[in-house]
């Protein structure tokens, strides 16, 4: 006969299960194994002389690679006629030529430099403006002296001329070959000095700071027996 649900016992009690006493193994995280890198071997610097020496050899081929660069372009421009200007001297002599030639332009830009010359004239002392193209002192006095020289034509010897112009100081030192001793006697003691006062007039007022004119004779001081004194430098009256 089919049994009821009411039929079963209901006495039952409930237990409650004990931990066991080894739990579960848990499984072990693992941990990346980390590799060593291998040692690089150290590179050793070169010393610091060496370094130096290398670095300005680097530096000299740059500056004579430029260098020769540079000027092997501007010849190639120069042979073409590209950089070439026609109112460019090297010289005085050009310059003077270009002066003379040139458009009133060149005319406005070159140096040009007007100076007081004076020179001995029947007596006494004269002046005049003369314009020279303007370069270094030493050439310039010379030029000067030369200006003098012309406007007492036949008081000195054709073959009398400067050999060289310096100075030291406010001293000018004017070297002159021998026949200016010959042609200072033939002047005379008064014209002798007459000429040599408007020497040193004329450098010492157009080429400040010199105020004082020493006159040689082939690079030597001129001994005793000239119409004038010329073993002092000779400088103007303050």
């Amino acid at each position: 006969m089919p049994r009821k649900y009411d039929d079963y016992d209901d006495g039952f009690e409930v237990r409650r299960r004990e931990p066991e006493e080894e739990p579960f193994p848990l499984r072990e995280e693992r941990r990346p194994v980390r590799r060593r890198r291998t040692e690089e071997p150290e590179t050793k610097k070169a010393p610091l002389l060496i370094r130096i020496i290398a670095w300005l050899a680097v530096v000299a081929f740059c500056f004579v690679a430029g260098y020769v660069g540079t000027s092997f372009a501007l010849r190639m421009l120069n042979k073409k006629d590209i950089l070439m200007r026609k109112d460019v001297v090297s010289d005085r002599q050009e310059a003077k030529g270009v002066l003379e030639d040139g458009s009133a332009e060149i005319r406005v830009n070159a140096r040009k430099v007007a100076f007081t010359v004076y020179f001995p004239r029947e007596g006494a002392i004269a002046s005049e403006k003369t314009d020279i193209l303007s370069g270094i002192m030493e050439d310039d006095i010379r030029h000067v002296f030369g200006k003098i020289l012309s406007l007492v034509p036949g008081s000195f010897s054709p073959d009398m001329k400067v050999l060289n112009v310096f100075r030291s100081g406010d001293t000018l030192f004017l070297n002159l070959n021998g026949p200016f001793i010959s042609s200072l006697t033939k002047l005379g003691a008064k014209e002798s000095t007459l000429f040599i006062t408007t020497v040193v007039r004329t450098i010492t007022e157009n080429f400040p700071p010199l105020t004082k004119v020493r006159f040689l004779v082939n690079g030597k001081v001129a001994g005793k027996g000239t119409p004038v004194d010329l073993t002092v430098p000779w400088q103007l009256p303050q």
